[in-house]
């Protein structure tokens, strides 16, 4: 499996609510991520992109 890493050098790891990312702001090791995070989907698929909100 390919290793992603963000433009930072933070490893990710698209998981449910981003539990298993070290850019999902909680590591005190690296900044958090999600913002710009090409797999913000793939953690938080319940997001509503057209109304900016989670259902």
């Amino acid at each position: 499996m390919e290793q992603i890493i963000d433009i930072t050098g933070t490893p990710l790891t698209p998981s449910p609510q981003g539990k298993d990312c070290l850019g999902n702001g909680e590591n005190s090791n690296y900044e958090c991520c999600c913002d710009e995070c090409d797999f913000f989907l793939d953690c938080f698929p319940q997001y509503d992109v057209k109304q900016k909100r989670t259902e």
